[in-house]
């Protein structure tokens, strides 16, 4: 979880100094830590604001100076992780050729739930429950973390247009996302998750492409 505290930071006020700033900061980020353990171990509709509340030593009212409801604290660990992500994409753009810079995006996204943030997945399927506000921003982390991969896909058919499958890269996104997405479904917890992450991968690209 330590990536929460670089992807959950609030611009300083001004008027606040340095020291209450970084408690406020502290606070805030674990209860976005507590959050995550309890939608992930009780569900986002079985946890209250209360048990969030007592897992970090404070009141449900103390709680509402940093979040203003449920939604908003799921929406906040949804924002540190879609963040999280775009900021590893950042990285990997600069891979020049496309099949590598797919696989190694994949593999991130994979590790993203199995080494990074594990057990995360439960927490990130709860966007139903959100309101529109909060969905439409939801929607719009999603297309950012779409566009490299979509990008990837463009390059790959520029460099060698006869190795991909003549499918329609959206669909092959979205292919590729479902079955990457699900795979802390059935990892057991004990297999090395960059082994595991590195196979399934295999599998992906290898699927995408034609056959000779």
């Amino acid at each position: 979880m330590d990536f929460i505290d670089k992807f959950s930071e609030d611009t300083k006020p001004k008027d606040v100094s340095e020291r209450i700033y970084q408690n406020r900061m502290n606070q805030k980020r674990e209860i976005i830590k507590a959050a995550f353990n309890l939608f992930a171990q009780q569900g986002y509709y079985e946890t209250t604001l209360e048990a969030i509340a007592k897992e970090v030593g404070m009141t449900r009212a103390a709680l509402y100076r940093y979040f203003s409801s449920k939604n908003e604290l799921l929406f906040q660990c949804h924002k540190v992780v879609y963040e999280y992500s775009i900021d590893k994409l950042s990285q990997l753009k600069t891979i020049q050729n496309p099949p590598t810079r797919l696989s190694r995006m994949l593999e991130a996204h994979i590790l993203l739930f199995l080494e990074d943030f594990p057990f995360s997945s439960p927490t990130l399927m709860s966007i139903r429950s959100f309101p529109s506000e909060f969905k439409n921003q939801i929607i719009k982390f999603r297309k950012k973390i779409e566009e490299p991969y979509l990008q990837c896909l463009q390059d790959w058919r520029r460099e060698f247009p006869e190795q991909l499958k003549n499918i329609d890269n959206k669909i092959l996104i979205n292919t590729l996302f479902s079955a990457a997405n699900a795979v802390p479904k059935w990892w057991d917890g004990k297999s090395e998750p960059q082994l595991v992450a590195k196979q399934v991968v295999s599998i992906l690209v290898d699927g995408i492409q034609k056959r000779e």
